[in-house]
């Protein structure tokens, strides 16, 4: 599923797409530029930030299975 700006709020849980391993804390969003900052912890222990376009991001619900009941 591909997200658009709209779909997220601050403090959402996100993964790049490349990346799925990684998880990031929406802590901005830019509307006019259809940017999201995001913010995580490194392997080393260290905080990083880094802008991104809503449509490189998923939300880390969408990784968890789908358990359906009978």
């Amino acid at each position: 599923m591909a997200y658009k700006i709209s779909d997220f709020q601050t403090g959402d849980q996100v993964y790049h797409l490349s990346n799925s391993s990684t998880r990031m804390v929406i802590i901005e969003i830019n509307t006019e530029l259809n940017e999201v900052l995001c913010r995580w912890i490194d392997k080393a222990g260290k905080i990083q930030s880094q802008r991104f376009m809503a449509e490189e991001l998923g939300k880390t619900d969408d990784l968890r299975p789908i358990i359906m009941s009978l």
